[in-house]
């Protein structure tokens, strides 16, 4: 008979810019899925990992870690801690070759991993009549998924032009004061024509969007971090209007600057920040933990 994974916790979380987790050890084994690459790194005895693609990192009990994670933006990620009878028997072995386990996992589009890490925050969540069977045969299709992952080497070679990151470099060095799309492309080396073409291309969205994003990030790392006012905030961030500023926040996060402030002062929220997405089937920046009577919280 087959024997599942056991759940002790899962969670979907964003850690606000320049958090560190660790140095610790951990009893369980622990798979968190980064569905973004950052500046994050995670550092263990075998040496450092920049998290700078979408993938999985493996943790083994007993094995001292670190994340560090982007200093600048705010960093999500999806987690879930669990014993496995048939990977602990394996990592135990007199001859257990730890390469086995890859620390880190670079996955490419069309993975099943996060949606399946989904289903599983989301039957968390709901808690339907065996839940926590589900959320274990989903588990074990996220192991199996996981162990089979072979990079693509043209995946992994494959990275922004020049022109794109040279554009986004000058942003963020810029965030500062007002600066034109026009100043941005000739930092590109591209006409602005051809520029903002190519950035929507690459990007998904356009570069007027992308730069009041990257404001907006800094400005929710100020309002965490810096004891100054909105309006000094705003100006920090290269806006010249306090009220446009606060109609752009409140429109963006949901909530007004203020509300964001005083929401993450709170000690229990000090390490998180806001999750962006429309729509989610389970509540965010939370954890889920799996209680041996079969309840959760």
């Amino acid at each position: 008979m087959l024997t599942l994974p056991v759940i002790h916790a899962m969670g979907d979380i964003a850690v606000k810019p320049g958090s560190v987790l660790g140095m610790r050890t951990i009893d369980d084994f622990e798979l968190v899925y980064f569905p973004a690459g950052t500046r994050s790194v995670y550092e263990i005895d075998r040496g450092p990992f920049a998290l700078d693609r979408p993938g999985v990192v493996f943790t083994c009990p007993g094995e001292p870690h670190r994340y560090r994670f982007d200093p600048s933006l705010p960093t999500r990620h999806l987690f879930v801690h669990f014993e496995c009878a048939a990977i602990r028997e394996a990592f135990c072995r007199p001859d257990h070759d730890r390469e086995h386990f890859r620390d880190w996992s670079v996955i490419a589009g069309g993975s099943l991993i996060p949606s399946m890490l989904k289903q599983m925050l989301k039957i968390a969540h709901i808690k339907p009549t065996g839940w926590q069977r589900r959320a274990s045969v989903l588990l074990m299709g996220v192991l199996e998924e996981w162990q089979a992952i072979e990079e693509d080497e043209s995946m992994s070679a494959a990275s922004l032009p020049a022109p794109i990151m040279r554009a986004m470099d000058y942003m963020e060095q810029h965030l500062h004061r007002q600066i034109t799309i026009e100043e941005i492309a000739a930092s590109s080396g591209w006409t602005h024509e051809h520029f903002t073409r190519m950035f929507v291309r690459w990007m998904g969205i356009p570069p007027q969007k992308a730069l009041l994003e990257r404001r907006l990030r800094r400005a929710e790392q100020l309002l965490i971090q810096a004891e100054r006012t909105i309006k000094q905030i705003a100006y920090d961030v290269g806006f010249t209007d306090e009220h446009y500023f606060s109609r752009m926040f409140k429109r963006t996060r949901g909530m007004t600057a203020l509300e964001f402030r005083d929401r993450f002062a709170d000690p229990l929220f000090r390490h998180l920040a806001v999750i962006e997405e429309e729509e989610a089937a389970y509540p965010l920046n939370r954890h889920f933990v799996v209680l041996d009577h079969g309840d959760s919280r």
